[in-house]
């Protein structure tokens, strides 16, 4: 398994024990010229130098100076892991929990039965999983368009299906929009169970990809780029804190276009931190405001886009996209003039032979 963690801080190394012990081998994306220092066999710090010497003229257009920078960690995982190992991506302020997690990751990415797990809607909310449902939670980037009429997830019968994507939820810190946080909801759990281990999402049904706990094969590994963000689009307005969400959406559109499957449950991780949620409200502003059009464009782009390799869907994707882009809002438009050539170079890169 390799291990990609962004961070521009320390690494508590304690908090990967289980991980270590197991034999993975670490990625760490230094988002800076050279904060961090890392003495361990098993771990390779990258930072912004080594970005320029690696991807060249293509660095511009990776993402940098937030979360998204694990794109560069994919992009050195693609180039450097085998066929068939296992990705996991983590963040800086988690701690692996269960002693067991690199054989619950691979569980998690089997094709044993498990529930699948479905709504009347589109849009599903993953955090119905966990004991005691969602407590009227929704997950960091589900559109409010979609909460009015929301009716809860339901758990199927037991199916097998290829699984190769899992999303890791969390005890502790639960992710969720900055400005939900207003209402002063309860979203702290330190004892957190699920309902079942792991479920399939249906076909069809979307679900927030957060970022810190993400389990997946090295074959989708390129539609799970992390979009560009802090983008701004207007003088006093950015797209920020959506990389995930979106680049979500995307790898969920194309797994279901493969008619492969996305599971989502254990092995959680606890999460620690939380950012400053009155600059976070500020950074989310405009995704929520755009997120149905956003999801609009993927829906329509989408019919462009025939099964094939994953990086053979995120090309054809990227060529949608940029086809539409003038029909978009102002706000869109303008994020997508980032967007798409930085999609262009990340198909490129993967391409190439580092």
């Amino acid at each position: 398994m390799i291990v990609i963690i962004p961070s521009n801080r320390h690494i508590e190394l304690a908090h990967l024990s289980p991980l270590i012990d197991s034999g993975a081998r670490f990625i760490i994306v230094d988002d800076s010229e050279g904060s961090i220092g890392i003495d361990h066999p098993q771990f390779t710090v990258y930072n912004w130098q080594d970005r320029r010497r690696m991807l060249g003229d293509l660095d511009a257009h990776f993402p940098r100076r937030n979360g998204a920078c694990r794109s560069f960690g994919f992009y050195c995982a693609w180039h450097q892991s085998d066929p068939d190992e296992i990705i996991i991506a983590l963040d800086d302020d988690c701690r692996v929990i269960d002693e067991t997690f690199a054989a619950d990751v691979e569980r998690a990415l089997s094709r044993a039965p498990r529930p699948e797990l479905t709504t009347s809607g589109e849009h599903l909310n993953i955090l119905d999983i966990y004991e005691g449902g969602a407590g009227g939670l929704f997950p960091r980037g589900f559109p409010y368009s979609a909460r009015g009429d929301y009716a809860a997830a339901t758990p199927g019968p037991a199916i097998s299906r290829d699984v190769v994507f899992s999303l890791g939820l969390w005890t502790g810190i639960y992710d969720i929009n900055a400005v939900d946080k207003v209402t002063g909801a309860q979203y702290r759990f330190p004892d957190a169970r699920l309902q079942h281990p792991s479920v399939l999402v249906a076909p069809g049904k979307l679900i927030s990809v957060c970022s810190m706990n993400m389990h997946f094969r090295r074959e989708v590994l390129p539609a799970t780029y992390q979009l560009p963000m802090h983008v701004r689009v207007v003088p006093d307005g950015v797209i920020d804190r959506y990389g995930d969400i979106w680049g979500g959406f995307i790898l969920k559109t194309l797994i279901d276009i493969k008619g492969d499957g996305l599971a989502a449950g254990a092995p959680m991780i606890d999460h620690l931190k939380e950012g400053d949620y009155v600059r976070n409200i500020w950074q989310e502003n405009l995704c929520h405001q755009i997120n149905d059009e956003f999801l609009g464009l993927l829906a329509a782009a989408r019919q462009d886009v025939a099964a094939g390799s994953y990086l053979d869907m995120m090309e054809q994707l990227t060529g949608a996209f940029a086809a539409r882009a003038s029909g978009c809002s102002p706000l869109l438009s303008r994020y997508l003039s980032t967007l798409v050539p930085a999609l262009d170079a990340w198909t490129f890169a993967l391409r190439q032979s580092p």
